[in-house]
């Protein structure tokens, strides 16, 4: 028999896991599947701002760490 590929080996590990461990996994797999889902929307929402602010670039504010403070001070008070 031929080498066995990774998809072949997790099944006969799962086939062979008691039932409370077979549920853990299968946990496990569902968060993996959650984290990529999420993973891959922030990225695409990284890459239309980033492309929205390339067609935009007067809408771009760039500011110091002071000015940051200065700006954003208000918001400290409603905390």
């Amino acid at each position: 028999m031929g080498t066995l590929t990774v998809y072949e080996l997790l099944k006969r590990e799962i086939e062979s896991l008691p039932e409370a461990l077979a549920e853990e996994a299968f946990d496990f797999i569902l968060f993996m599947k959650a984290r990529r889902a999420e993973e891959s929307f922030l990225w695409q929402q990284i890459e239309e701002t980033r492309s929205y602010r390339q067609q935009h670039p007067e809408e771009v504010m760039t500011v110091t760490s002071e000015e940051w403070d200065t700006f954003t001070s208000h918001l400290e008070d409603d905390v």
